[in-house]
Formats: structure tokens, C-alpha cells, sequence
């Protein structure tokens, strides 16, 4: 731990002008604690004497008379700083199902609280393959294609391409990316039939032992109209999931289309293939109904 104050002691005429000295204070140490203890890291102690001679011009400098004629003031500040460090250790979202079943409210008049116990829009179902979403209605199978020389049929997942007409698509531009260790690559989600949308909340899932996500930019689609969009992102680098979020102002309408939404940037860590797939997407519009959309996987091969 290093704790650097700078602050200016004095000034120094340098060509005519008055030039800040700045003076440094510098503690480094090297410590190891457990969680929650605690740790004085150095204080430091300022000492400032300030002395002023108020008067009448001239005989207040003269020895006998500066004591009827003026009036001297001395000031004597300390100031002490402590600076003291207490560790904690910060783990993983745990997401449980319970956690993800949504819950019905009331109205003013008829006050009632009911826990959904089905599955949760946007949710996928258990046992379908990752990314797959599920939009209120009954899972899509995986399809086969049968191989021309008698081998084993090759397992199809269902992608966005099969999704129900009229629902809003979420997608990754390149659905495949072909990366070297240590490049650094950017992937855009876009959003594909899209109406009234006034915020997009996602859960992207990728394998952190092959990428490593970088920054989360804004794309244009909802500040088409040239309304300031507020992106919150939290990244959880352990398990490979980022909870990202773009909302247009309050009050302001929605908008409708095709286009970017968010810009990931990653950059490849190790050599293998990971998946990015889209686990919630639930849009909403300017009065803040939510609206499932369906979610795509790209594919990221680090070699």
C-alpha cells in the first residue's frame, strides 16, 4: 500500500511569476492481514503557525510604540489524520431459482402479494441448453440433420433464426469470432425488432478462463433520437456473467427497430472456445412493462 498527500508549502517567483512549491508526503508498507482486521496504514501531523501585526503604519515597527499602537496575533493549528485499512473479501452473485421466480403485486385498493411459482420469463427451462430462452411458451426441442454417409445425426440447437415471428431478437455481431491469445476483439449485441423499448437489461454468460471482458459501451440505437442513454454494467469475471443495462431518460418515449445496443469488448486470455450466450432478456418499454425477447449464442474460438 502506498498513500501519497501532495499539497503546496509555499511560492517561488520564477520570471516574474509566483510558482507553487508542492510538497510531497509519501507512506509505502507492505502488510498482510485476515478479513475485517484492522490495520493502521500511518497518520500524518500538519503544523501551521500563522502570525499576523495589525496597527497604525510606522509606529507599530517602532520597538517602544508597537505595543500602544498595534496588535499582534498568533495562531497555532495541528491537524492529525489517521488513515486506517479494513479488508474484506467480495464473492460471486449466488442466483437461485427462488431468486428468479417473479412476484404479483396489487393495486392501491386491493393489496395482495402472490409469488409466481412458475418459471420466470426469460428463463431458460431445466436441462435446455445454454442461452436458450424461454418466452412464456413451451421449449423448442433440439433439432437433428441427419449426416449423408450413415454418421451419427449432428445435434442442432435452436437459435434465433427460429424464433416466434414478431418477437424482438437479441443477437451477437459476429455470431463467430476467431481470436490469437492476448488480441483484443469487440463483439456488438444487437436488437432486432424492438418496439417502444425504453430500457434493455441482459445476462450475458461467457467462459472467463478464455476471455476476459474489458469495457461495455453504449450502441446507437437508443439514442437514436439523441436522448442521453445511462448504461449500468456489473461484471462477475469469477463465474462469466455480466449483468448489463441501457435505459433512455425517464418520461422520455420509446423507440423502435433495428440496431446496436451494447459494444463488449474482450481480449482472448488463453487458447479454447467459449460461448456467448444470452440468459435473460426481458425489454421494457416507456412505462416500464416488461417485453421477453429472445437471445442468440456466438461462438469464440481462442487459439
Amino acid at each position: 500500500m502506498a498513500m501519497d498527500i501532495s499539497a503546496v508549502d509555499s511560492f517561488q517567483n520564477i520570471g516574474g511569476i509566483q510558482q507553487p512549491v508542492i510538497g510531497q508526503r509519501k507512506i509505502e508498507s507492505e502488510i498482510r492481514l485476515k478479513e475485517g482486521e484492522v490495520n493502521i496504514l500511518g497518520g500524518i501531523l500538519e503544523d501551521q503557525q500563522t502570525k499576523s501585526l495589525s496597527g497604525i503604519p510606522g509606529l507599530a515597527n517602532i520597538p517602544l510604540f508597537r505595543y500602544l499602537f498595534s496588535e499582534e496575533n498568533k495562531e497555532n493549528k495541528t491537524n492529525e489524520i489517521v488513515f486506517i485499512m479494513i479488508p474484506h473479501i467480495v464473492r460471486a452473485q449466488d442466483i437461485f431459482a427462488s431468486n428468479l421466480k417473479a412476484i404479483d403485486v396489487g393495486t392501491a385498493n386491493v393489496i395482495q402479494l402472490r409469488r409466481d411459482g412458475g418459471q420466470q420469463n426469460g428463463q431458460p427451462p431445466p436441462g435446455a441448453p445454454q442461452g436458450a430462452m424461454n418466452n412464456g411458451a413451451p421449449p423448442r426441442p433440439a433439432q437433428t440433420q441427419p449426416q449423408g454417409n450413415g454418421a451419427p445425426a449432428a445435434t442442432v440447437q435452436p437459435t434465433a433464426a427460429t424464433a416466434p415471428i414478431g418477437s424482438p431478437i437479441v443477437s451477437f455481431d459476429p455470431a463467430t469470432v476467431d481470436q490469437a491469445v492476448g488480441s483484443t476483439f469487440t463483439v456488438n449485441v444487437n436488437l432486432a425488432g424492438g418496439q417502444n423499448v425504453s430500457s434493455v437489461p441482459l445476462q450475458i454468460q461467457y467462459n472467463p478462463r478464455v476471455l476476459q471482458l474489458v469495457n461495455v459501451s453504449n450502441g446507437p440505437l437508443l439514442s437514436q433520437d439523441g436522448q442521453t442513454v445511462a448504461l449500468v454494467n456489473r461484471d462477475d469475471s469469477l463465474a462469466g456473467i455480466l449483468q448489463v443495462t441501457a435505459s433512455r431518460p425517464p418520461g422520455t418515449s420509446g423507440v423502435s427497430g433495428d440496431g446496436s445496443v451494447f459494444t463488449l469488448t474482450f481480449q482472448a486470455r488463453a487458447p479454447g472456445q467459449s460461448t456467448l450466450s444470452i440468459n435473460r432478456a426481458n425489454l421494457k418499454n416507456a412505462t416500464m412493462q416488461s417485453t421477453p425477447a429472445t437471445g442468440s449464442q456466438a461462438i469464440v474460438t481462442v487459439h
